[in-house]
């Protein structure tokens, strides 16, 4: 475990991803569904090989499915701000207080206090000695639940970092202030968001970059590295995440 998050804490410019908050090119809304079906009201017509982690086993360790080995982490900008869990390392789930249908644990990430770019929840889907991809070119998008905490004030953004943006594709720059910098991953507000629980569908291909760094004509599904929620700078925040698949 060691090895491993010394390995990922390595390129925490990452969450310049989420740096400008006032950037104006936002992608269209994610898909939501006000229907409040519990995760097994899905078992039926979601392949389980899909599953990317459900948080019940309450370790950090994304479920161990397709070769995915990876595991959730928090990255912060490291400028004095508090977060709970605490920030720079794996996250694991909490229990749910009443629980969630049949769900007992999501990752809930508290804060605020920074100032530079915010903080991120970061999955890598495979790791060995360092991040690795996955082939992701036989799915549409993800969905998960998520809902916000009454004192929350950030947006939320989700994104997808592959072989170009990603440091260890090699292909983009890993100084944050150059033209063809690493982190701008294709991603999208989810939206709407609230202290409900709602279930949402992000497809891959209504995701859009945003304007610095490295841009590429779409996202390399074929070398996936990692998913990403970032909030942004000088707010509260306060999100939980559960129950993730891929969906096709």
């Amino acid at each position: 475990m060691l090895r491993r998050l010394s390995a990922r804490l390595l390129p925490l410019v990452a969450a310049l991803s989420f740096g400008c908050s006032d950037d104006p090119a936002e992608p269209a809304p994610t898909e939501t569904t006000d229907l409040e079906h519990c995760t097994e009201d899905l078992v039926g017509v979601v392949d389980p090989t899909l599953l990317i982690d459900d948080m019940e086993d309450a370790d950090a360790t994304i479920a161990p499915v397709g070769g995915r080995n990876g595991a959730w982490w928090l990255a912060t900008d490291m400028t004095g701000g508090s977060t709970t869990p605490a920030g720079d390392q794996e996250t694991p789930p909490e229990r749910i207080a009443g629980g969630r249908c049949g769900s007992k644990y999501a990752i809930r990430i508290t804060g605020e206090g920074f100032t530079e770019w915010g903080a991120a929840l970061v999955l890598d889907f495979r790791f060995d000695s360092g991040p690795l991809p996955i082939d992701a070119s036989a799915y549409r998008g993800v969905m998960f639940w998520a809902r916000v905490g009454e004192t929350n004030t950030s947006p939320l953004r989700a994104q997808f970092q592959d072989a170009n943006t990603y440091a260890e594709g090699g292909v983009c720059n890993p100084d944050p202030e150059a033209a063809d910098g690493c982190f701008n991953g294709w991603g999208s507000a989810v939206v709407p968001i609230d202290t409900e629980w709602h279930l949402y569908k992000l497809e891959f291909s209504r995701m859009a970059q945003r304007d610095f760094g490295l841009r590429t004509d779409a996202l390399d599904l074929s070398n996936l590295y990692a998913i990403e929620f970032g909030v942004i700078q000088d707010t509260v925040f306060d999100f939980s995440i559960d129950d993730i698949w891929f969906y096709e």
